[in-house]
């Protein structure tokens, strides 16, 4: 068995886009190798921020020598009434390369078919992936690409470099005009020099020794183990932050971390501002002390061994000076005035061109969250959730806000406390951009869940409103996270509103603003929100998606209540009887689906089975309303299971088409009646149950 390494060397490649540059690589090397015959080669890739590298181990010399059935033409047509092979025939031995006295006879689904067996003799492994490697690479997915040169050749960054070698040979190829070769080069700081590979087996190694770590998880662990040393030497640990240790990993060939300092003055700013200093902008991990305070040293990466001269570390500590200095200077700018006398500048910033300023947003979203104060019950006044509407919008138009935008809620939330704010305000400031989708902990007040219900309703309903639909991939506003968002707060919030009329109210706003369709842009909403509620049901709260549609199909709009009833029906719907009930009320739907409902006559029951079910739905009835109002909905299912056997009964005793109008009609009205009380809890029809199509 023979090794295989593929290196492709480029300009410095985005951090973000080697992480499926590896998976691409790797899954499209091994779909070729199994095409190709190659069963049970090991693919491994790697990269740096400057190569792409595959490795591939127990490989044969040859590709398998296999045998292929080609399919002909009818038999009908290969041959003449005398049996006598036609030009059809004979062309398909000339292509099959078998003499025409060769060819089989198969049947098939269509009839019965000429087949030619032909051996395929193996070629050369080399020659085969000299011929897949370019495809290969050429069909890579980036983010964003570049063309250089003449602009005929597309990749991710222009590429300097191309190793292919198959064991100590170089298997001959062209990627995008680049002639493969055994040479490449070591890290451009520490060993720049070209070198010539002796082996794929030897690869790793060869590069290890000038400085170059193709394995990302071998860079990890020395990012890890330097991390921890800088931090023992000063008496502090590394704030955990895994997406920039991830990101530092991708950007370095040898990787290594310098330690600044900071000025202890700046560590009187709020904390948010240092770290999105550090972190955002400099993408610097964070010391802090044993008790979380933030300690005044940063932790730089590089890709080189060490800072010998000191030039790196000091040219960090400028620029995060400088910014520092900076954010200091904003702060005291901004802390010259009350946050709530910026209120008014809210008319000059732009929310969109047919929607009109930030502040005409903050009013509609005070309305929002108005509404919602007064269908939960909440005794919260409505003049103060819309002030407070307009109070967390307000430091978009401080300094601090406008030289760092990822600060934006939380510098409210600062200012608003040293104003002298209720916690209640201020939390709700620093909170309403929380979550970002399903995912993280939602605004920790009443106001802070009010408000940022109420921003996300308003900015889905009002883009809505103007065209701004999500399309595909698209969506430029996020506006997909915004109406996570928002169901994830109402479900956790716990509040029984009806989400459809909120979704209703806030198209009515935007389309007082807007113009347009009420009813088209409220559909649209609708359908996006309801599409919400289901993934959060399937993705956060872990229902079977058919559970989900079954619930949902019933009623979606009072989310607490939803997903009490879909954890109910997850807990029983596995149960022998609810699976046969299952089944039954698929019956019912179909039966009864279109038909007019004439309600029931106890007086044309004509079988036993009939009344039984009558009266066990009359039971279910009156069970179910006690089950409802006190929110007991796993009796109200458990009280549906225990129908079961008689609605079985009921389709075995009685023929619900009866050629009597009289009879037929009532035993419809008998069936829909059942079927209004299932569906105060779900559509069971809508359940995916084994056996089910029989």
């Amino acid at each position: 068995m023979s090794d295989f390494l593929l290196e492709v060397r480029t300009e410095e490649i985005p951090a973000n886009a080697l992480p499926s540059a590896r998976r691409q690589l790797r899954e499209a090397l091994n779909r070729a190798l199994v095409e190709e015959g190659f069963e049970g080669a090991d693919v491994h890739t790697f990269s740096t921020n400057r190569r792409l590298v595959a490795l591939v181990s127990g490989l044969p010399g040859r590709q398998p020598d296999r045998t292929e059935v080609l399919t002909g033409p009818p038999a009908r047509v290969a041959f003449d009434a005398d049996g006598a092979p036609t030009k059809a025939a004979e062309g398909f031995a000339r292509k099959a390369g078998v003499p025409v006295e060769q060819l089989e006879r198969v049947e098939t689904p269509k009839g019965e078919y000429l087949s030619a067996t032909i051996r395929l003799e193996g070629r050369p492994t080399a020659e085969i992936l000299a011929g897949r490697i370019p495809g290969i690479i050429g069909a890579l997915h980036f983010p964003k690409m570049m063309r250089w040169g003449l602009g005929t050749h597309v990749f991710v960054r222009p590429v300097h470099g191309v190793v292919a070698m198959f064991d100590g040979d170089v298997v001959p190829m062209e990627l995008l005009d680049i002639r493969s070769g055994s040479r490449t080069v070591g890290h451009r700081v520490h060993a720049p020099e070209a070198f010539e590979l002796t082996h794929p087996s030897a690869y790793a190694s060869e590069l290890e020794e000038r400085r170059v770590f193709i394995d990302p998880a071998q860079r990890r662990r020395r990012l890890e183990k330097l991390a921890a040393e800088l931090a023992s030497q000063v008496r502090c640990h590394v704030h955990p932050d895994e997406a920039l240790v991830a990101e530092h990993v991708e950007l370095v060939e040898f990787p290594g971390l310098i330690r600044g300092q900071i000025d202890p003055a700046h560590l009187e700013l709020p904390r948010e501002v240092v770290i999105t200093t550090l972190r955002h902008h400099q993408k610097c991990l964070i010391l802090e002390r044993e008790d979380g305070e933030l300690a005044p040293y940063f932790l730089a990466v590089v890709d080189r061994a060490d800072d010998p001269e000191g030039l790196i570390r000091q040219g960090n500590e400028w620029v995060i000076g400088a910014r520092l200095s900076d954010a200091a200077f904003f702060f005291k700018e901004d802390r010259t005035h009350r946050l709530e006398d910026l209120v008014p500048q809210l008319e000059r910033l732009e929310f969109h061109r047919k929607l009109g300023s930030l502040a005409a947003k903050a009013e509609r979203a005070g309305l929002l969250a108005r509404w919602l104060v007064e269908a939960a019950g909440m005794t919260i006044t409505a003049g103060e959730v819309e002030r407070v509407a307009r109070l967390v919008k307000a430091d978009l138009v401080t300094h601090m806000v406008g030289e760092f935008p990822e600060l934006q809620g939380i510098m409210g939330g600062h200012y608003l406390r040293l104003d002298g704010e209720p916690e209640e305000v201020w939390t709700a400031a620093r909170d309403h951009y929380l979550p970002q989708g399903f995912e993280g902990e939602i605004p920790a007040s009443d106001l802070g869940r009010l408000v940022g219900a109420a921003d996300r309703m308003d900015s889905v309903a009002s883009l809505f409103a103007v065209g701004e639909v999500p399309t595909g991939s698209k969506d430029p506003f996020g506006l997909r996270r915004a109406a996570q968002g928002l169901v994830r707060i109402v479900a956790g919030a716990g509040w029984t509103v009806d989400l459809a009329a909120f979704v209703r109210r806030a198209c009515e706003l935007a389309v007082e603003t807007a113009g347009g369709d009420l009813d088209v842009v409220s559909s649209q909403v609708m359908t996006f929100v309801t599409d919400r509620v289901r993934r959060y049901l399937v993705d956060l709260a872990g229902m079977a998606p058919d559970t989900a549609d079954a619930v949902m199909h019933a009623a979606w709009s009072s989310l607490p209540a939803l997903e009490a009833r879909a954890r109910a029906l997850e807990a029983v719907r596995g149960e022998p009887e609810f699976r046969a009930l299952a089944l039954a009320f698929k019956r019912v739907r179909n039966i009864t689906e279109g038909q007019p409902d004439a309600g029931v006559d106890p007086a044309l029951f004509a079988e036993p089975a009939e009344r039984e079910l009558y009266e066990a739905a009359l039971a279910f009835q009156g069970e179910l309303e006690m089950s409802l109002a006190a929110h007991r909905v796993d009796e109200a299912f458990a009280g549906m299971g225990k129908l079961a056997g008689i609605l079985d009964q009921f389709f075995i005793d009685v023929l619900v088409m009866a050629e009597d109008e009289r009879v037929r009609a009532n035993r419809i009205g008998l069936l829909k009646m059942l079927g209004r009380d299932f569906l105060t809890l779900a559509d069971l029809s809508r359940l995916q149950v084994e056996g089910g199509e029989s």
